[in-house]
């Protein structure tokens, strides 16, 4: 029911599809509800989006990826597009969301020199 809705006004909207197709984008506080919302409407509405990284807090880069696989893969708020992409799920969400480890309270928002790059 919900698919229908999202398409009316497609046509004559603002751009705002076309204009995030290729596009790359970072966003904090990215295991945080409204992070979560954003994240799912992008990727329902411009799945042709580019890589959407997600400024994680945690110790490493392999803690950062089971934060976003145990709390941003794993939400419920993602049953459209799991049922939408099936069984490559999993690969096309690893594909478009990329964990950057950092904390938006220390400077340089806690990035290494070479993930700031």
């Amino acid at each position: 029911p919900f698919k229908d809705a999202a398409m009316v006004g497609m046509k004559e909207g603002l751009g705002i599809v076309s204009f995030l197709q290729g596009k790359n984008f970072l966003i904090t506080g990215s295991t945080g509800f409204l992070a979560k919302v954003l994240i799912e409407k992008v990727l329902r509405m411009a799945p042709d989006v580019g890589k959407i990284y997600l400024l994680i807090k945690a110790k490493n880069k392999e803690a950062a990826i089971e934060r976003l696989k145990n709390e941003v893969l794993n939400a419920e708020l993602f049953s459209t597009l799991r049922e939408t992409h099936g069984a490559s799920y999993q690969s096309f969400m690893l594909s478009k969301l990329v964990p950057v480890t950092g904390n938006i309270c220390d400077s340089d928002i806690g990035l290494q020199e070479d993930s700031a790059e």
